[in-house]
């Protein structure tokens, strides 16, 4: 029986006759794959279905926000934690949770955006892993990414229009899981579950957690052999600031204007909705920066003259 977090948190979400779907009728979109360069090896949805789930792990990307790929789930899955917040704040129904779209689709079992036995199409809905760069124990790494998560889909809640990225994490190698098995254990995912909501039910801004399947079957090796789970998880966005590192790092321009494009409008909601350039670093000049501005506009003057870019 599927056991339920409770959590008052709501992000605004506060009439409880608020409109719901199951999770196959959710509204969905891929704004991120639709506007972002995808890996030029899986370009499509379907060339990455069609692949071995062997040949979809670690190697290099490059000139690339995204590689298509599909989970690999774990032989057996049990469902056992919702959280009541994050089914509101994502508009899906709680009698639909028993289903078995919602369980294979936390659990990673199947695709709820591709119909059985049919081919992706070229701007379907299909699951990816974002590539980004970062630092470790102090250095940079080069590389990074989801190593061990891979996104769904996106969902844009039509009562409070806050649009979501639904992504499980432990749910296979990826292109940028390096070394590593793209496992996650049931004791960091139980962490990660009731922590990211209880963080969100005190107001802390968070990444959201909306399930947790344990595999009951799975040994995943860590400092001991432990049993393995999947967190469904989710947020507004995933982009990072080791995504633009990584194709600053490489020289790669022109990935970063795209980044930069998708972030300002499909995130900040416009560049007209961001500030211009500050007179100095002192923050009353900061928060006083001109917003209402086209990304084009030239600032300032002679050398120190920049746009938006």
């Amino acid at each position: 029986m599927t056991s339920h977090l409770s959590s008052n948190g709501s992000n605004g979400t506060k009439a409880h006759n608020a409109q719901t779907f199951s999770i196959r009728d959710l509204p969905k979109s891929n704004t991120f794959t639709s506007n972002l360069p995808p890996d030029d090896l899986y370009p499509t949805p379907q060339s990455s279905h069609s692949a071995e789930r062997q040949k979809l792990g670690p190697r290099l990307v490059k000139n690339a926000a995204y590689t298509y790929v599909r989970p690999d789930p774990f032989p057996k899955s049990e469902l056992i934690s919702v959280s009541k917040a994050a089914l509101r704040d994502l508009a899906i129904d709680p009698a639909s949770i028993e289903t078995d779209d919602f369980k294979d689709t936390v659990s990673g079992q199947s695709i709820i955006t591709l119909s059985p036995d049919t081919e992706p199409k070229a701007d379907g809905i299909y699951p990816w892993a974002q590539c980004y760069g970062g630092y470790q124990f102090g250095s940079w790494a080069g590389q990074l990414g989801d190593g061990r998560a891979i996104s769904l889909f996106e969902s844009t809640n039509p009562s409070t229009n806050t649009r979501y990225e639904l992504q499980l994490k432990g749910a296979g190698k990826t292109p940028y899981s390096r070394f590593a098995d793209g496992r996650a254990v049931l004791r960091s995912s139980i962490r990660e579950f009731v922590v990211s909501e209880a963080l969100h039910a005190l107001k802390i801004p968070t990444t959201r957690a909306l399930s947790l399947t344990l595999a009951p079957e799975a040994r995943v090796r860590r400092e001991a052999v432990e049993p393995g789970a999947i967190v469904a998880r989710f947020a507004q966005s995933w982009l990072r600031l080791g995504t633009f590192d990584l194709a600053r790092s490489r020289g790669d321009r022109d990935l970063v204007r795209k980044l930069a494009d998708y972030a300002a409008v499909h995130i900040f909601g416009g560049w007209d909705q961001l500030p211009g350039a500050s007179k100095s670093k002192e923050d009353a000049d900061i928060l006083s920066s001109a917003p209402s501005l086209p990304k084009d506009h030239l600032e300032g003057s002679a050398e120190h003259q920049q746009n938006r870019y």
